[in-house]
């Protein structure tokens, strides 16, 4: 489980700090400048070419694009013109969730994250146990430590760690693709649809067991910076390559390699949770779509293209073609 843990955790939702972000505070939307996803002011410029996909309906002349995301970037990263006239055609973006609008929404934040608190009465030194004092000692000597995430569950500060450690490693949440899409959708005038909400993402989590929550967090904080940078770079450049391939064997290989057998059946239940019956509901909206008509820009979790059974196991056991671009 080492080997994978951060790929199943940092692309959950890197908007769990939208939900810790201060309540005495109203959260302001920033100005952002034009997007071109085409183009950077970066002088060490690359061209990534993540997984995307289309299929459309014949009869009506609808379209859905899917393109698998990262939910973290790196600067410097350019899209490609087919990607961009993609999205210029479309009138619509869909996402797993609006993270801008969640950012900007206290109330919403707040109702999402509640999920992730620890029951009336508990805080999280009744989950962590014996390892509580190893723990905090290691938020606080990361600087991560405040004395709020004590009434959360260890899940969220699984997000919380994994979440700095992709700051360290390079990768910025402001430029991950989700972010940038919805930047340029918006200030193209584009319909957002959110296919989830942040507070059934955090229910996911929330659903975890105990002890595999412990468990993923134990593996996360054992992890060496190499470590951790070896495991960041060889999602992203997998994702940057669309190399599908390299992505599945991400997910779907030996992925719970290691992991006591008294887990086991947690396990299956959180990766079906986490990925099987999301997928199902994403690959629903695309159906849903191709049959109402026009044309849709989708971008979820790259992984959603890969875990099994895939979004587009979904939909080509629904009879659609599923075209690769």
């Amino acid at each position: 489980m080492k080997k994978r843990i951060l790929a199943f955790i940092t692309l959950i939702a890197m908007v769990m700090f939208a939900g810790c972000k201060s309540s005495k505070q109203e959260v302001q939307t920033p100005s952002v400048p034009q997007v071109d996803l085409t183009s950077t002011a970066e002088e060490d410029s690359f061209t990534v070419t993540p997984p995307f996909f289309k299929v459309e309906n014949a009869d009506n002349g609808a379209v859905v694009y899917m393109l698998g995301s990262m939910h973290v970037g790196k600067p410097g990263a350019v899209y490609t013109q087919e990607l961009q006239s993609a999205l210029d055609e479309c009138d619509t973006l869909a996402v797993e969730v609006d993270i801008q609008a969640l950012e900007s929404d206290l109330r919403k934040s707040a109702e999402a994250i509640g999920v992730l608190m620890c029951p009336a009465g508990t805080t999280v030194r009744d989950y962590m146990g014996a390892d509580y004092d190893k723990i905090i000692k290691k938020f606080q000597e990361k600087g991560l430590y405040n004395i709020a995430y004590e009434s959360y569950i260890p899940a969220l500060w699984s997000s919380l760690w994994s979440s700095a450690a992709a700051e360290e490693c390079g990768y910025k949440s402001e430029l991950g693709t989700d972010m940038l899409l919805l930047t340029y959708a918006k200030q193209h005038d584009k319909k957002i649809d959110e296919i989830e909400t942040a507070k059934e993402q955090y229910q996911v989590e929330a659903n975890c067991s105990n002890e595999l929550q412990m468990a993923m967090l134990n593996e996360t904080l054992d992890l060496t910076q190499d470590e951790m940078q070896e495991q960041f770079d060889e999602l992203y450049n997998a994702w940057k390559d669309g190399d599908t391939n390299a992505l599945y064997e991400l997910v779907n290989s030996e992925s719970d390699e290691g992991l006591a057998e008294e887990l086991q059946d947690d396990y299956e239940e959180y990766y079906n949770d986490m990925y099987a019956n999301r997928q199902k509901k994403m690959a629903n909206y695309v159906i849903n779509k191709l049959k109402t008509g026009g044309k849709t820009f989708m971008v979820v979790g790259a992984l959603h293209y890969v875990a099994e059974p895939s979004i587009i196991d979904v939909l080509e056991d629904n009879g659609y073609t599923v075209t690769r671009l």
